[in-house]
């Protein structure tokens, strides 16, 4: 029998405090940072060059969780709750104050738009170092480049400067790089909501793909439907400590409860027919979303220098209105034009029965007039939930109709 471990990553009661720069201090240099780290490790006191009274924020607090190989897994939760700071460490990007982090293998990682491409550099200049630091020998990048270079779409722009790329750019080849170098361990935050839906789902394919051959996935979304279709379980992170862990349906629902239970927050909940706002319906039910109409402030009410809103008061606008189940494009969905005039008031969509089998859903919306230039973005989950009904298969269609079978 192999004695060696099961696991993949490991946290061991990781705590993460940053201390804030006062007023008047210098930021220290990263060879006293990397010194202070050191020190820290081997139990001595960094020096904090007198700035020890300083406020600190406490990111995370005895953090303990542990991921097995191979095994797709995603951390979870509000705002500010922890999520990218267990990441970084995860990614070796920065280090715990107390407790310790084990990893095994290779890590690749995506934790932001720009992370791991160096701007000064081109293209495959960043392949070629990136490839290496991941620990990629020349003969694996060489044998990988151009499967990289076509999966990030770069063919023509492979050898300009990196600053000059677009975000999109910048995402597909971070991806490229942390997907293409065959990590054991694949870290991914939630850069890739900056992608376009057909690259979206491109990299949730190859996530799947990379877990089916061994890779381990560790997974931050705020987009719980693609969390609840991506990986089998997680971890519910709120102010800095685990809520909840285990199977990625009942960790999901345990965020839902815990958004309802703190009146709505940044998710606000749709509504039943009679006004009622709730996270959990059943299919046929009826649901009221609401979306609010960008506001135009009066040329009196603009200060001198203030950025006017773009939007323009006689223009109409066009409200684009889709559900998703976890994959980047919308399973139903309509559009309503507001006639001019509407601004700073409130749009409502009645789904007067809801034609979706259980699940969890995420609410996007696009205005087309607004300052977002018409790019989506999520407003809403909610859950729905068929009484006495097994789970439904993720690779089922979510849309249900009316329907009867007949035997002639």
């Amino acid at each position: 029998m192999s004695s060696e471990p099961r696991w993949a990553l490991r946290f061991e009661g990781v705590t993460k405090t940053y201390r804030e720069r006062a007023a008047g201090s210098t930021y220290r240099s990263a060879r006293a940072e990397l010194a202070g780290r050191r020190g820290a490790q081997l139990g001595q006191r960094a020096n904090t060059t007198g700035n020890a009274t300083a406020p600190s924020r406490q990111a995370l607090a005895d953090v303990s969780f542990e991921v097995a190989a191979g095994e797709a897994f995603a951390v979870i939760g509000p705002n500010g709750a922890g999520k990218s700071t267990a990441l970084r460490i995860a990614a070796r990007v920065t280090a715990p104050t107390a407790g310790v982090v084990r990893v095994r293998g290779r890590v690749g990682a995506l934790i932001e738009v720009g992370a791991g491409v160096h701007p000064e550099l081109t293209g495959r200049e960043n392949i070629w170092l990136y490839g290496a630091i991941l620990g990629m020998s020349r003969r694996e990048i060489a044998a990988r480049f151009d499967d990289m270079v076509a999966f990030a779409e770069l063919e023509s722009s492979i050898d300009k400067v990196v600053k000059h790329y677009s975000s999109g750019m910048q995402l597909r080849l971070g991806f490229a790089i942390a997907s293409g170098g065959s990590p054991d361990v694949l870290v991914v935050d939630e850069a890739l909501a900056v992608g376009d839906a057909r690259f979206q789902v491109r990299c949730l394919d190859r996530m799947a793909e990379l877990v089916r051959r061994g890779t381990t996935l560790v997974y931050v979304s705020h987009d719980l439907a693609s969390v609840q279709t991506a990986c089998t379980r997680a971890a519910l992170l709120v102010d800095g400590r685990i809520a909840h862990l285990g199977g990625a349906t009942e960790t999901v629902d345990a965020y839902l409860r815990w958004v309802d239970a703190q009146g709505g927050g940044s998710m606000p909940a749709p509504a039943t027919g009679d006004g009622i706002a709730r996270h959990v319906f059943a299919p046929g039910d009826e649901v009221v979303i609401r979306v609010p109409l960008p506001a135009h402030p009066s040329s009196d009410a603009a200060g001198e220098g203030q950025r006017r809103h773009p939007v323009t008061v006689g223009r109409p606008l066009t409200i684009a209105l889709g559900i998703r189940d976890g994959h980047p494009w919308n399973v139903i969905g309509t559009s309503f034009t507001v006639p001019p005039g509407w601004h700073g008031h409130e749009v409502r969509c009645r789904i007067l029965s809801l034609p979706l089998q259980s699940g969890v859903y995420q609410v996007w919306t696009s205005v087309d007039g607004d300052d977002t230039g018409g790019r989506w973005r999520q407003i809403s989950t909610f859950r729905v939930e068929e009484p006495d009904a097994r789970p439904r298969p993720l690779w089922l269609p979510a849309v249900s109709f009316d329907h009867a079978w007949e035997l002639d």
